[in-house]
């Protein structure tokens, strides 16, 4: 392990650690939901798969969003390329640059489109929304993953 640590590149190690960030945030969690009195707090695999929020008559099912599995699949890819870039011993432009770049942008991405207005949205049915340390933490590690491929890129 050790070994590897040291054979990465800069790129990889940032990438590698933003990904790890992310995957750990993502069963953290994303957003604090308050309705009726009762506040509960969801996770990424929570709002990935569907879930319950509150008990009783105030219960309230949240269909759950299966792309969001894509945000942990992303950061599972960015731990594959630096392995495989481990065991090819060298960095390839398209791969290790680029590759890590579109793992880093297109959760962002998916995040942005999932959230933008999410809080206005709740706001109409009366419900509040705020945005918890796992959802930040997941942002702030596809943008080390985003700052590794661009590192790479330069090696």
């Amino acid at each position: 392990m050790n070994e590897m640590i040291q054979k990465s590149s800069k790129g990889h190690k940032v990438g590698s650690s933003g990904a790890a960030l992310a995957i750990l945030c993502f069963f953290m969690p994303w957003i604090l939901v308050s309705c009726g009195g009762q506040t509960t707090k969801v996770n990424g695999w929570d709002l990935a798969s569907g879930t319950v929020i509150g008990s009783g008559f105030s219960a309230q099912q949240i269909e759950g969003k299966p792309i969001l599995f894509l945000v942990l699949l992303a950061a599972l890819g960015v731990l594959a390329l630096a392995y495989f870039a481990f065991k090819r011993g060298s960095l390839t432009p398209v791969m290790d640059g680029y590759g890590l770049i579109a793992l880093g942008a297109v959760p962002l991405l998916i995040l942005f489109i999932s959230f933008s207005g999410a809080k206005d949205q709740a706001a109409q049915q009366g419900v509040y929304l705020e945005y918890q340390i796992g959802l930040w933490g997941v942002v702030i590690g596809y943008i080390a993953a985003i700052a590794g491929g661009v590192l790479n890129l330069r090696e």
